[in-house]
């Protein structure tokens, strides 16, 4: 059973009483087993995020993303980030709307086959309808589940990607964060998401997705695709790009996409950023609509493919962990030496990916500077995207970032 003082600071994250909340999480942040409730009630709370002079609400979106890079660790680490989330969730201006009342306005929409409450979502969506997008969406999860209301909004996202991909990354983040909570909690976010998609997609016209016809005379090949790609052969990545949505390998197609934006990450990281919630979305959407976004974002996203020779590992040699993580700290606290230099000599030493990931995780609540939502969203991709890729590859995407990222 949570104590009364957790019970008590959950119940101020809703509130503008940052004295208190921050004076009530310090205590309870010195038994780690309260970290996840925490972490868990944050991400209810900050769904509601809703500020008309934001082009963007990122509360969510910087919430989710750190919840995400806290997942590659354990309490006490990051612990540093979950206070940072703390304070910058009494910052946010909230919609205010309960479980309660996105339950029953949810339950207020008749019932129907999914093919139905899909064209009236888009409707009410088109139209600018945010009250009744919202109830729509979340009759969805409630008749047929979270999933398949994550992919009726994610999908509508695809009409419109929006400036810097913001309409799929939003789509994608507020999907993410409505399965980590589950029913009946991820109506409030599907709820706000449905309210944003209708401001942000009013008046657009569905995106024409074709069929995704034969594709067995090609094989899902990634080195084949990274080759294509770097010699720009675009004649031949679609029919390859297809072939992976119909193995059911969306993701793993994705990879030379992936090591071409974390190459060049664009503003605040905003490219490598789509690509990587563009990879997530894959979970979500079926093949002909994964084959579709792939083929958009690999003929638009970026210019350049390949992996930067200088950022190929070599053989290096055995180091413990703890005579190469000090210097590593350097780099993230001083960029001296640079994290090229410190995260090449980990991996070429022996150092587990997995231990670099969590060590630069911990270190983030020493990072005092720089616009944090961003940070945050950008460092997250960096690391995920990292992750995906594998040892081998890790470094384009960790010396990048951590060489750009302000602290």
């Amino acid at each position: 059973m949570p104590s009364k003082d957790l019970e008590r600071f959950l119940a101020l994250l809703s509130t503008f009483d940052h004295r208190q909340g921050v004076k009530l999480f310090d205590e309870l942040a010195r038994d780690p087993a309260n970290a996840g409730p925490i972490l868990h009630e944050l991400l209810l709370v900050a769904s509601n995020h809703d500020d008309p002079q934001l082009h963007t609400p990122h509360g969510l979106l910087t919430i989710q993303a750190a919840r995400d890079l806290l997942l590659l660790t354990r309490p006490p680490g990051g612990a540093g980030l979950l206070r940072f989330l703390v304070l910058y969730n009494f910052s946010l201006v909230k919609r205010p709307l309960t479980g309660i009342q996105a339950n029953t306005n949810a339950r207020a929409v008749p019932s129907a086959s999914l093919d139905d409450l899909r064209v009236a979502y888009r409707k009410a969506v088109a139209g600018n309808l945010g009250t009744q997008s919202a109830a729509v969406l979340g009759r969805i999860a409630l008749d047929h589940g979270i999933e398949a209301a994550a992919h009726t909004a994610i999908r509508a996202s695809l009409d419109d990607l929006g400036r810097l991909g913001h309409n799929l990354v939003v789509s994608v983040g507020y999907a993410e964060a409505s399965v980590a909570l589950g029913l009946p909690r991820a109506l409030v976010p599907l709820a706000n998401l449905g309210h944003l998609q209708a401001n942000a997609l009013a008046g657009v016209r569905p995106a024409d997705i074709p069929a995704l016809g034969t594709t067995e005379d090609v094989a899902p090949d990634v080195d084949h695709l990274g080759a294509l790609v770097e010699a720009w052969d675009f004649d031949q990545v679609e029919p390859v790009l297809r072939s992976f949505a119909a193995h059911g390998l969306s993701d793993v197609a994705y990879t030379p996409l992936l090591i071409a934006a974390s190459a060049d990450p664009g503003f605040l990281g905003h490219t490598l950023s789509l690509a990587h919630c563009a990879r997530l979305a894959t979970r979500y959407l079926t093949p002909s609509e994964n084959a579709w976004l792939l083929w958009k974002l690999y003929r638009t996203l970026t210019s350049r493919f390949g992996y930067p020779e200088f950022l190929k590992l070599g053989p290096g040699a055995a180091m413990a962990a703890e005579a190469i993580l000090p210097a590593l700290e350097s780099s993230l606290r001083y960029k001296s030496p640079p994290a090229e230099e410190t995260v090449r000599r980990a991996l070429e030493g022996g150092v587990s990916l997995e231990r670099i990931i969590e060590f630069v995780v911990d270190f983030y609540g020493n990072w005092t500077v720089g616009e944090k939502e961003h940070t945050i969203l950008y460092l997250d991709a960096a690391v995920q995207t990292a992750k995906f890729l594998g040892r081998e590859s890790a470094l384009l995407p960790l010396a990048i970032a951590l060489s750009k990222l302000p602290f």
